[in-house]
This record gives C-alpha cells, structure tokens and sequence, in this order.
C-alpha cells in the first residue's frame, strides 16, 4: 500500500477525502490527515510517505509553502494540490515546483480523484521496479565486488607463502579497511582470512614433508615461520600430530598416521 497524507484547513474536505475514497481498492491508504501544516510538516518530515494531497489555501503555512519546506529538507513526494478558482495562479507555481496535479475544489468528485490515483500508481509502480532493479544491479556489483577481493586475498597468499602473511598487509594490498576486509572475507568464505592463511600453509607443509627431503626446520622457514617452535606448535594444534611423527609415519607404524584438524584454527 503506498501511503497518503492529506492536509487542509476545511475539515469538510478532509472527511470527503477519508470516507468517500476507497483508497485501499486502489493500492493505498491514508497514513495520516490533517487541518494544521505546521503540523503536517512535523509529521512528514519523521514518517515516510509516498504521496502528499494538499490545500493551497491555508493560514500559517500555505500548500505552496508546505512544499517548499518538504523539497529543502530533501523529501521527495508526489504531490496533488487542491485549489480553488482564485487560486489558480498559486496552482502554476506548484505546478513548477514539480507538483504531480492539481484538482479544482468546485468540481472535485469521487470518479476524478480515483482516475487521479490509478495514474498516479502506474507511475508509483513503475518508480517501484525500477528501484528495485536498480538494488538487484548494486547488490550483485558488490556482491562481485567483493568475491574479486577475496579471489585477489587468495591469490595473495598463494604467492606469498614463504613470507609472514597478516590481515593488515593483505588489507592494504587491496585498499581496503582491516576491520571491513576482516568481516567481508568471513561473510563471503565462512571462513576467517586468518584461519584459510594457516589452513593453506598447514597444507603446504603437508605437501613438503610428502614430497621433499627437507628437514622440518627448513620447511618451518619455506612457509614463512619466524622459529622452528611455533611452526611445530602450529602443526600440533592443527593436525594433532608432531611433522616428525608424520614425516616418519610409515617408519614408526607402517601405515599412515591419522591426522585430526581441531574444532579451533590459530592464525598466522
């Protein structure tokens, strides 16, 4: 339902619009009524509303004022003016303040409002799915965006393996804020950045240890440790056994020592 405030000083003219329109036949309801603009002016410029139908005519603040002061607080509406025959010349200039239309009191009737309405609510219609279409556009560019960076983190850490990798650097290599690429990288991979930066190196020494003949303090060195001690220490945490006792599994059983990752990963 698109929502509807009605302002004019003649309490007439306000029930004859509340009682006699079937605003919610035609996709609409009337939010709220009412016989000060001041008041109305509060009131809008704290709630939404879609549409505004209001006298030209009234003390205090008149309808062309009262839009004036809606326009400089940046509330954009469709508005519908009513007016009487002298004063049609305030009609044009809310017409020029961009004014949806305008209906002459004397010959305001319940078949010229409701044709009022449904035109009025193909364009609301209209103003809906192009917004629309246009949020589906910007959440799918963020939304690729954002998987480029986390491609780009990945890709990152793949060549930089031999090196100590942290959250801040790989932040500042895409431009972004640590904090924001912290919760974006979770968001997108369920996985904290630095959680997949140990999986990937943990990996990496599997593979080392399978495959090379290097010793554990030099494959601690290839994956970018600072010590022998925290590479041992990171290995124990996250496979639940020593590199030794993998390395020399089929020494120590003959058969392939089980590897067991904790629920909990430490970064590096």
């Amino acid at each position: 339902m698109y929502e509807v405030v009605l302002v004019d000083d003649d309490v007439i003219v306000i029930e004859f619009l509340k009682k006699l329109i079937p605003w919610q036949d035609y996709g609409y309801q009337v939010a709220a009524s009412f016989q000060d603009s001041n008041e109305a002016l509060v009131f809008m410029k704290s709630n939404p509303y879609d549409v505004l139908i209001t006298d030209i005519g009234m003390p205090k603040l008149n309808g062309i004022e009262l839009i004036e002061q809606l326009k400089k607080s940046n509330i954009n509406s469709y508005n519908v003016i009513l007016s009487c025959h002298d004063e049609f010349t305030f009609a044009q200039q809310a017409i020029k303040l961009e004014a949806y239309d305008y209906i002459l009191k004397e010959s305001m009737e319940e078949s010229n409002i409701i044709e009022l309405l449904e035109r009025l609510k193909i364009k609301l219609d209209q103003e809906l799915y192009v917004n629309d279409q246009q949020a589906k556009v910007t959440k799918f560019l963020e939304r690729s965006t954002r998987n480029d960076d986390v491609l780009k983190a990945q890709k990152y850490v793949q060549t930089h393996l031999g090196e100590k990798i942290s959250l801040t650097e790989v932040a500042a290599h895409l431009h972004l804020n640590s904090s924001y690429f912290s919760r974006m990288y979770k968001k997108e991979t369920g996985e904290g950045f630095v959680e997949y930066v140990t999986r990937v190196k943990m990996e990496k020494a599997i593979e080392l240890l399978d495959l090379s003949s290097n010793t554990v303090e030099q494959i601690a060195y290839e994956l970018g440790f600072e010590s022998k001690s925290y590479f041992l220490k990171t290995f124990k945490r996250f496979y639940g056994v020593s590199p030794k006792s993998y390395k020399y599994k089929d020494k120590v059983s003959g058969k392939d020592a089980q590897l067991i990752k904790p629920e909990k990963q430490t970064g590096y």
